[in-house]
């Protein structure tokens, strides 16, 4: 196992805060149709595009901005000053969005042009973000990186940058450079490329994340180590944090259990992505469609193209779990208030009511099919999944990038304890770490 140091000993760590909200970021999954279309527009970009972001400071003099912590991205940028979201009307429209603190390089003595148009990175729903390739200081926590390659987005798509802490085999260029994790560690602020991240659950508005270290008085039981696949070649670079899910279930209040496609998980790998970036969680049809028809889903397809279930569930099965399983026995449970979703204003309701007719009300499930995410049909025609907020609010997850290994366990929620383990080089892999014995 890798050396460890802990309590008071754990100085190479680096630990800040994340908060969850709306600082401007939406996905616009609808088009602009009608009046009710816009409505229901701004509904599902509100839902959709909430997320976990930190406050940083970049430049000399420090400029503060806000950024979205995204795992499922390897490259950090900005939004300049001068990009067209701030500027054009039309844009700020169409995204249901507008800038919050921008960056001007003119105004950093430590700015340095790298590539000029070099930046160019598409996300999952199509959107990209356009600028240059720069260097300028990078202040989270109060720890500097001297020097950090940047993108500078003119053309932006969301009105605060991204932290992309994935791998630096994954950043949008041909010429790998070494990423936010990668200069932490050379510039010796931590001993590895590894990370803890600790959302903590929907009623809490902040969460944490630790680089460098674990703290096993947010996890219950033992942290499980799981490995990190391939490509789907099963060759190349590590780009993804993609672990095998092997089982989907729910548990009830009243003790009666269900499990969806077992036979799927023993004829195929379903590698499944961690990816703090994306709000909600998206299963393959082949799961979510046993799953919607278990819990009574229904698919809304003109204005929202998500699915939705009645909010009764939070008071006639308030002990529902999802219980999503992996190698090595590891299991997390997801309770019902994480993936059924109160979200809906009145106006909302009216709108929708008549695309659920036996509904009391209803919810957003946090849930959702792989076949909803707009121009993604390879990704229809495949087992994969992806594990968003709905998900990792309920886990505790260690990254370990020097050795292509996960760690996982349920979340100590809302947890007063804190025993911080330093992780240090000179070892093959993440420790054998016990959290708490129960939920506090």
């Amino acid at each position: 196992p890798l050396l460890l140091a802990s309590g008071a000993a754990a100085q190479n760590v680096v630990e800040f805060d994340v908060h969850r909200g709306f600082p401007g970021i939406n996905v616009g999954v609808l088009p602009h149709l009608s009046p009710r279309a816009t409505q229901l527009q701004e509904l599902a970009n509100n839902i959709t595009g909430s997320g976990y972001y930190c406050k940083v400071q970049v430049g000399t003099p420090p400029q503060t901005v806000n950024m979205l912590i995204d795992t499922g991205s390897s490259d950090t940028w900005v939004v300049s000053h001068r990009a067209d979201l701030c500027s054009s009307k039309e844009l700020q429209y169409a995204y249901l969005d507008s800038c919050s603190a921008t960056y001007d390089e003119a105004k950093s003595s430590t700015f340095k042009m790298i590539q000029k148009d070099g930046f160019n990175i598409t996300y999952l729903d199509r959107r990209n973000a356009l600028g240059d390739y720069i260097s300028d200081d990078f202040t989270v926590a109060g720890i500097t990186v001297k020097d950090l390659q940047l993108g500078l987005a003119t053309k932006a798509p969301r009105g605060t940058g991204i932290m992309g802490i994935g791998y630096s085999a994954n950043v949008a260029t041909l010429n790998e450079y070494p990423n936010i994790i990668d200069q932490l560690v050379l510039q010796k602020r931590i001993a590895v490329k590894a990370y803890s991240l600790y959302l903590n659950d929907r009623r809490s508005s902040a969460g944490s994340i630790l680089f460098g270290g674990v703290d096993t008085g947010k996890f219950i039981g033992p942290l499980s180590i799981l490995p990190i696949l391939r490509p789907a070649d099963g060759e190349g670079q590590h780009i993804a944090f993609a672990v095998s899910l092997t089982g989907l279930g729910a548990r009830h209040t009243d003790g009666s259990k269900a499990d969806f496609n077992p036979s799927l998980f023993q004829s195929a790998v379903v590698p499944a992505i961690l990816d703090s970036g994306s709000t909600l969680t998206y299963l393959p049809a082949n799961l979510t469609a046993p799953l919607y028809k278990h819990l009574g889903a229904v698919f809304e397809r003109l204005y929202t193209n998500m699915t939705f279930v009645d909010c009764r569930l939070l008071t006639s099965d308030p002990d529902l779990e999802i219980a999503f399983s992996f190698h090595s026995g590891a299991s997390v449970r997801v309770p019902v208030t994480e993936v059924v979703l109160d979200v809906l204003s009145p106006l909302h309701q009216t709108l929708l009511a008549s695309s659920f007719p036996g509904f009391q009300k209803a919810c957003l499930f946090g849930i959702q099919s792989t076949a909803s995410i707009p121009e993604s049909k390879a990704l229809q025609e495949t087992t994969f999944s992806l594990l968003g907020d709905t998900f990792l609010r309920s886990a505790y997850v260690v990254y370990d990038l020097d050795h292509h290994q996960i760690g996982i366990a349920q979340a100590n929620l809302n947890s007063s304890q804190s025993n911080v383990v330093e992780l240090q080089a000179g070892a093959s892999g993440l420790p054998s770490l016990a959290g708490v014995k129960e939920q506090e």
